[in-house]
């Protein structure tokens, strides 16, 4: 099903409370809009995910969550928390993996405005 870009902004913006308290919960520290996006959306660079060479929104989902899982994968078993496994971490929580495919569909349609 295709993402529409009303319907993701609405979703952000009704549950943007709710993820940041869940995120903070998991990441056991404060976490606003601002770390939230240096966790999540300043990912694209060490990803090596490109959102403007991606013709839709779940092309570019499905990039990024794979990227991700390499990445995780590659470092799973370092002893001390990279990026990776605190994304992980979050996209273990159903609600908050939600956001998190939201939040980037957001990322993609305000790239590709």
């Amino acid at each position: 099903m295709r993402m529409r870009k009303e319907d993701v902004i609405q979703y952000i913006k009704d549950n943007e409370d709710k993820a940041l308290k869940k995120a903070s919960q998991i990441l056991h520290k404060e976490t606003n809009m601002q770390s939230f996006n240096g966790i999540i959306g300043g990912k694209n660079a060490t990803y090596d995910v490109n959102v403007l060479e991606y013709e839709t929104p779940e092309d570019y989902l499905e990039a990024w969550m794979q990227s991700h899982q390499k990445k995780y994968n590659d470092e799973r078993n370092i002893p001390y928390t990279k990026s990776s496994h605190r994304v992980h971490d979050m996209l273990q929580d159903s609600f908050l993996a939600e956001f998190i495919r939201n939040y980037l569909v957001r990322t993609y349609f305000k790239k590709h405005d």
